[in-house]
């Protein structure tokens, strides 16, 4: 009996099932592509609306920020009875909406006390929140503020003027050519300040409390005790384990730094001789005029004049590029009488960086013996001069046509310019300068905007 043969499948029949398996692996496939489509559309959607809106909040923290700033610039602290808790209140910036946004402001101050000197750290928290949205930004800005007997090294701007009614000292300097970066708030007032030279001029005359007397002062320089200057010349303050202080009576014509590797050189010309002085900062002097052996004696970096100093500048004998100041250096310069800088007074960086940082203090005024000469420092260098110093004067700072780039502090008894002053606060390193304060003084350090980020709305509440 015959088997009956099964009919035979169609030969297509497996083209048509892997063909419709492809169609549906690609329907699923765009169906998959279109879904990522839309919703990565709809993420970037949110992210630009998140974008904007932060911009939007910087924009509104930005111009309070501005409002803080320029009303702590017109301040006259003396016109409050606690200048810092009424400024950093809620009575100075209240809470209040602007456009989109509703502003909110945390104030926390903090006062800490050393010796006469008051140091006042306030800050600032602003919140803008959005009044339709989710989203919170925030800006913290500090402010410190100095009260009572404040060091010189510390104080950043300080002149004796008379300010325009009505405009902000930052202002006036301004239109007197002296610009000063944004984070210094100056200090221009018309009343005289009280500049106590006395105790600084003991000090680095290695007197202690002794009184400024040319017996006094005769006596340290090895002299018969008389009340009268020694002869004009240059002398050492020193015991055998420190040279206090080089002393010039009289006029000296030239004063030079030069800086190298591992020590600083100081050049003085007075007439027809030329003395000089090599050491290492914070170590011991390497090289000296006199015949006595000083190997193991230390510089206290410490040069009083009583008379004018006609040139401070950088010796560049042997390096036109040459800078004044050794990294390590922190120089004092004590002068009765006028000093004029006739060149950029540059600090040597460290590494390939240079980070300017005051390498001189010229401090110029009368105290006790020390009284010759005239008064005021002079800027009489090239334009487009470099100072990395400290500019301290009961007299006038005077500066002629030239543009002056200033990195240090600045105080002075009036000003007479005519040319263009850039000013950036960098505090002093020199510790004499602790005994060089201003009496009875109120005033801001500084202000900075310390960090403006987005904050989740839970860290708002």
């Amino acid at each position: 009996m015959k088997k009956r043969r099964r009919p035979a499948k169609p030969k297509h029949c497996g083209s048509i099932l892997a063909a419709l398996l492809f169609t549906l692996l690609c329907g699923a496939l765009c169906l998959t592509l279109l879904t990522h489509s839309i919703g990565h559309q709809r993420i970037m959607a949110i992210r630009r609306g998140h974008a904007a809106a932060l911009l939007g909040l910087e924009d509104h923290l930005g111009l309070e920020i501005h409002h803080i700033f320029d009303t702590l610039n017109l301040a006259d602290l003396n016109s409050f009875d606690d200048p810092v808790q009424e400024l950093f209140s809620k009575d100075t910036f209240p809470d209040r909406t602007s456009g989109p946004a509703r502003l909110r402001h945390d104030f926390r101050i903090f006062r800490s006390t050393t010796g006469g000197l008051e140091r006042i750290k306030a800050f600032a928290r602003i919140f803008a929140t959005q009044i339709r949205g989710p989203y919170t930004m925030e800006a913290e800005i500090q402010g410190t503020f100095l009260a009572g007997s404040i060091p010189t090294q510390i104080i950043p701007f300080l002149l004796k003027a008379e300010v325009t009614a009505g405009i902000s000292s930052r202002d006036w300097l301004h239109s007197q050519g002296v610009q000063v970066a944004s984070t210094v708030v100056p200090l221009v007032k018309p009343e005289d300040f009280n500049l106590d030279l006395k105790r600084l001029t003991q000090r680095s005359l290695d007197l202690g409390d002794l009184e400024l007397t040319w017996s006094e002062i005769r006596r340290k320089l090895g002299l018969p005790a008389l009340e009268a200057p020694p002869p004009d010349g240059i002398y050492l303050v020193r015991d055998p384990e420190c040279v206090h202080a080089i002393l010039v009576q009289g006029d000296l014509d030239q004063l030079e730094f030069s800086s190298y590797p591992a020590y600083q050189c100081i050049r003085l010309t007075r007439g027809n001789t030329t003395l000089h002085m090599e050491y290492e900062p914070k170590g011991t002097i390497i090289d000296c005029w006199i015949p006595d052996p000083l190997s193991t004696t230390v510089f206290a970096e410490c040069i009083v004049i009583n008379g004018n100093c006609r040139s401070v500048a950088t010796c560049r004998d042997q390096d036109e590029n040459a800078k004044a100041f050794h990294p390590d250096s922190h120089i004092l310069l004590l002068a009765s009488g006028r000093v004029t800088v006739t060149s950029s007074l540059e600090r040597e960086g460290l590494g390939i960086r240079r980070i300017p940082a005051p390498g001189i203090s010229i401090v110029c005024g009368k105290s006790g013996a020390l009284n010759a000469g005239g008064e005021g420092i002079q800027l009489s260098g090239p334009d487009g001069i470099a100072l990395d110093a400290s500019l301290i004067t009961t007299g006038v700072l005077s500066n002629g046509d030239g543009a002056v780039q200033v990195n240090g502090s600045i105080c002075a008894g009036g000003l007479d310019n005519t040319g263009e002053i850039k000013f950036t606060f960098v505090p002093g390193g020199q510790p004499l300068l602790q005994n060089l304060t201003v009496h009875n003084l109120r005033m801001i350090q500084g202000i900075q905007v310390l960090r403006i980020e987005e904050v989740r709305q839970d860290d708002n509440e």
